[in-house]
C-alpha cells in the first residue's frame, strides 16, 4: 500500500488526493481504467457506490463536513475518477475571507478556490498522515 491508499478493493482504490495538501481530500479510482461508468464490468457499478459511501461515512467521522462534495471530472486523466471533498467550516471561512458570497454558495467556485489555495491553507504533511492513518483504521472497522 502507498502513502495515500486508505483503503483498496479488486476494482477501486480509495485514496488522500496526492496533488492537494488539504486532510480529507478524497480520491476514489477505479483500477480497469474505463472511461465512462456504461463500461463497467459486473458488479462494478455496486462496488462503486459501496466506495463512495465507504468515502463519504469516513469524511463524516473522522472530518464532520457541513457539506461533502462528490466530482467526476476526467479533464486531466480521462480515466473514470471520483473527487469527494470535505467543505469544512474552516474552508468556508478562508473562501469567504476572500469572496463577497451569501448562501446559497457555489460548491464549484469554493472547489475552484481549493484548488488554487489548499498549499496556504497550513495542513502539513503530518496533518495528511494523521488522517490517512485514521482513514485506515477506521475504513477496517467499516469494512470488517
Amino acid at each position: 500500500m502507498d502513502f495515500y491508499t486508505i483503503w483498496e478493493s479488486a476494482h477501486f482504490r480509495l485514496s488522500q488526493s496526492y496533488d492537494f495538501r488539504f486532510p480529507g481530500y478524497l480520491f476514489v479510482e477505479c483500477h480497469s481504467g474505463v472511461r465512462r461508468m456504461n463500461d463497467f464490468g459486473p458488479g462494478e457499478s455496486e462496488e462503486l457506490a459501496a466506495v463512495l459511501k465507504l468515502g463519504e461515512r469516513l469524511l463524516d467521522l473522522l472530518i464532520r463536513p457541513e457539506r461533502i462534495y462528490v466530482l467526476k471530472f476526467g479533464e486531466s486523466d480521462d480515466r473514470i475518477h471520483f473527487h469527494l471533498i470535505p467543505r469544512t467550516a474552516e474552508l468556508l471561512k478562508s473562501y469567504l475571507d476572500e469572496r463577497q458570497e451569501s448562501p446559497p454558495y457555489n460548491g464549484a467556485l469554493i472547489t475552484a478556490w481549493l484548488w488554487a489555495n489548499a498549499g496556504r491553507l497550513g495542513h502539513s504533511d503530518a496533518d495528511i498522515q494523521d488522517f490517512i492513518s485514521s482513514a485506515r483504521r477506521m475504513s477496517e472497522q467499516l469494512t470488517s
